[in-house]
């Protein structure tokens, strides 16, 4: 994994790699290589990063999720 330039906060490799495992799994979902990287877009902030939580059932974790994107 690539560290993203957009992001611009604090390198953290746990944060990082949770957030990729959301595009990651949304990608192996619709295998569409827009998805993934819409999903990276903006580090992370975008309306398809929060498309995909909700495709893959994660909304319960959603705090957990856009905390983590703040800090990157």
């Amino acid at each position: 994994q690539i560290y993203d330039t957009s992001c611009k906060g604090v390198y953290d490799r746990g944060l990082f790699s949770d957030l990729e495992h959301v595009c990651d799994d949304c990608y192996n979902l619709y295998r569409n290589s827009y998805v993934a990287s819409a999903c990276r877009s903006n580090c992370y902030s975008n309306v398809v990063f929060r498309q995909c939580m909700e495709e893959l059932l994660l909304m319960d974790e959603f705090d957990k999720y856009a905390r983590a994107v703040q800090i990157v």
